[in-house]
């Protein structure tokens, strides 16, 4: 016996609760599959036990330093099973919010189990028969397994298992210079392992405008990391203490727990694609710019199509592939520029291309404006000066390009992601009036001295000057 359904959704991840939620609300009959329970690698791998264990180490950073704020410092008694606790019980939280009860009432039915096509229009998934007029896959990716020499010998960690360690490691050792490496090396150090982050790279955070990267090297630093850098990983092996050692160009590592935090691969395996006709090879399903695979009854997105991997990106392009599966005309699903977010302390934020970039792009048409975080008077109050807002754009004011470090650069971004998109110029930005004292304000700022600087430049700001001078 089977169910048919108007769409069937495999993956239940940031992109599958977003497209199954809207296609549900458009009146259609939804099933919603997983292998395991809703909520994806974001809420039970990484962004929210990552953010809840970011949070964990700032608050245990701030008690060792609370003399910044005239207060007595403290040195917090860490322990990580009672951490990790904590960790499961915010995910929880947040999962309530996506259990399959509330899908249900949504009118979502929800099924486990590992989907496979038999052909084009029928799914397999544990014992029941999907049929489905359209399908969307976005069945997410996993952690790259490097073919490193020796790794199968030791016990390695990587986001998926990282948050149940019951103890903290003494000395981390992590493979990888991306978000995911620097986010967890910081938060450890923070709670008091010794850390060493490896890397290939001459440079954390690669994709980052060259002044991110080296306020953010500073900080890591700072926090006591030891960075070995343009160091490629050659050989692990194990050590009689039970600890294992890492070797590099640069020499030996030793510790006693190994992060490998070296990107992640589209889960495009297992699904049976081949039988409904859906091209794809191991960079991920192959869709074209509306989301579409080469079966036109199925669409694909998130990470499972090996574009940028952003739960936000993800979810986003769910709500994409749902409207042009079930509405007439089409709307675009892949991105040029996706604004995205490092949650370090001060966090890393970023729209658009870098300086780099731009003066590859258009020459000498376009102008940088940097306005330096101790600028900012809520900054300064917060003892939180370590960051700047950085903005390029056209000599005519097009923003095509912003980035942040500050403590709510998350937040901060998403003014020049939405001017960007609607076509705000940045002069544009400075007539709208921001709340003080706010770190919003740096955006304000930054734009007013661009509009001042061009309205006072030339022949007309000569006359400007002549009239105010006049009365």
């Amino acid at each position: 016996m089977s169910d048919t359904y108007d769409l069937v959704v495999i993956g239940a991840g940031s992109a599958g609760l977003s497209a199954a939620t809207f296609a549900a609300e458009l009146g259609a009959r939804v099933a919603l599959v997983d292998r395991t329970r809703p909520g994806g690698d974001c809420l039970a791998t990484g962004c929210v036990p990552s953010k809840t264990l970011i949070k964990v180490a700032k608050v245990a950073w701030d008690m060792r330093h609370a003399d910044r704020f005239a207060l007595p410092s403290v040195t917090p008694e860490i322990d990580l099973a009672r951490i990790g606790a904590h960790v499961q019980s915010t995910i929880e939280r947040v999962y309530q919010f996506e259990r399959p009860e509330v899908l249900r009432d949504k009118g979502i039915d929800f099924f486990t189990g590992g989907a496979r096509f038999v052909d084009s229009d029928v799914v397999v998934a544990g014992e029941r028969v999907l049929r489905g007029g359209h399908f969307l896959v976005c069945t997410g990716a996993r952690p790259i397994s490097p073919n490193l020499p020796g790794l199968d010998r030791v016990s390695s960690l990587t986001y998926e298992d990282v948050f149940q360690l019951d103890a903290l490691p003494e000395q981390l050792v992590v493979l990888g210079t991306g978000p995911i490496g620097v986010e967890l090396a910081q938060a450890f150090a923070r709670l008091g392992s010794r850390v060493t982050v490896i890397g290939r790279s001459g440079r954390l955070l690669g994709r980052s405008d060259p002044a991110i990267q080296e306020i953010v090297e500073a900080v890591l630093r700072g926090d006591g990391i030891d960075l070995r850098l343009r160091a490629p990983a050659e050989v692990v092996e194990p050590l009689p203490n039970g600890g294992l050692q890492v070797t590099t160009s640069q020499g030996a590592v030793a510790g006693d727990a190994l992060l490998v935090a070296l990107g992640r691969r589209p889960n495009a395996e297992g699904l049976d694609l081949d039988r409904a006709r859906v091209a794809y090879s191991d960079q991920g399903i192959a869709v074209n710019t509306t989301l579409r695979t080469t079966n036109p009854r199925i669409f694909a997105c998130g990470d499972v199509v090996g574009g940028p991997q952003f739960s936000h990106y993800a979810a986003w392009q769910g709500y994409i592939a749902v409207r042009n599966a079930l509405l007439p005309g089409t709307s675009r699903g892949i991105l040029a520029h996706v604004p995205r977010a490092v949650f370090t302390d001060p966090e890393v934020a970023t729209v658009g291309l870098t300086e780099p970039a731009a003066r590859e792009r258009y020459g000498n048409d376009f102008v940088v404006r940097q306005l330096p975080l101790d600028r900012v008077d809520r900054a300064q109050t917060d003892g939180e000066t370590r960051g700047f807002v950085k903005v390029v754009a056209r000599r005519n004011g097009e923003i095509v390009g912003a980035h942040v470090v500050a403590t709510r650069a998350g937040e901060m971004i998403q003014e020049y992601v939405l001017a960007m998109n609607h076509g705000i110029r940045l002069d544009q930005l400075a007539s709208a009036m921001h709340v003080y004292p706010t770190y919003a304000t740096a955006n304000q700022q930054l734009a007013a001295d661009f509009w001042t600087e061009r309205l006072l430049t030339g022949l007309k700001g000569h006359l400007i000057r002549l009239l105010a001078r006049l009365g």
